[in-house]
């Protein structure tokens, strides 16, 4: 697929979940400087408005800053509400929020905490914010991701792990392919709407949660020697900026960080199906309705 990168962002309205640092901060600089407007959410004011400020000094047309805490189903909705109440008309939305955290963590909802943050939050989001993004005719979102192999999809009856061993590595990585299983199943049930899904793979790269001491070593050292956040959100802007995307590349998997090529993903359709289903049970059981499922 060639992206290249000619759509003019002038009026149009991006919002970056995770925004205030490391890739999501790095891309919404990008298109700050192509006179977008941007909104950038996450849990510190004072990283907020650090980031507003950049935002600002690198040319968007407008910035700000929204606190939100995307580990509970109630905040992560909560949260859509007020970038709607920002702007009714959504051209994109990124997803790269990233927390750290070593042994087992259960939030507020009773959910694994990556399970929480990474998946069933992105997904919230991505359902209540649908119209928005529809509304401007060509609303994209981004999930950041890793190019990880379908070994490491989670036990689909057992995402919290409640029956088997915990285990950080199926548990971090095993979003990515949670993430990918439902873009999969959007795509036979959002096809229909102007929006893409991409899931943007990265590499190790250098990030203050990948710094943070609570993240197991190698994950610390994976980091260390990762690359820089503006070189991993490259195809991020990429995205964002390509004049089209394609009917047939709107729901895929962008694998390798230094191409565009965009893949559909080809997991069994009975276990996509089931996830979509577990996926919204889910947010319902924690009071949050996803009407586009």
């Amino acid at each position: 697929m060639a992206l290249d990168g000619k759509r003019d962002l002038a009026g149009k309205h991006f919002a970056f979940f995770g925004g205030t640092a490391g890739i999501g901060q790095a891309a919404a600089e990008v298109l700050a400087g192509r006179g977008a407007n941007i909104a950038v959410v996450g849990r510190s004011k004072e990283a907020g408005d650090a980031t507003v400020q950049t935002l600002q000094s690198k040319g968007a047309a407008s910035a700000i800053f929204i606190q939100g805490d995307l580990a509970t189903a109630k905040g992560a909705s909560d949260t859509a509400a007020k970038v709607q109440q920002w702007s009714g008309i959504l051209d994109g939305i990124v997803h790269s929020a990233m927390s750290a955290f070593s042994g087992k963590e259960i939030t507020s909802d009773g959910l694994e905490f990556a399970f929480a943050l990474q998946y069933e939050a992105r997904v919230i989001i991505d359902a209540l914010l649908l119209d928005n993004l529809a509304a401007s005719r060509d609303g994209r979102i981004v999930h950041i991701a890793g190019a990880v192999p379908a070994s490491m999809m989670p036990d689909l009856d057992d995402l919290q792990f409640e029956k088997s061993k915990f285990s950080f590595w199926k548990a971090i990585l095993g979003t990515h392919n949670l993430g990918f299983m439902f873009i999969q199943e959007a795509r036979q049930k959002w096809g229909n709407r102007p929006i893409s899904i991409t899931a943007v793979c990265v590499g190790s790269t250098k990030t203050k949660a990948m710094a943070d001491p609570k993240m197991p070593f190698l994950m610390r050292v994976m980091g260390y020697f990762g690359t820089t956040p503006d070189i991993s959100a490259r195809n991020v802007v990429n995205i964002m900026t390509a004049t089209t995307i394609p009917q047939a590349d709107r729901f895929g998997i962008m694998w390798d960080p230094k191409k565009t090529k965009i893949t559909e993903p080809a997991f069994p359709k009975d276990k996509a199906e089931k996830l979509w289903k577990t996926t919204k049970n889910i947010a319902e059981q924690r009071g949050v309705t996803l009407t586009a499922f």
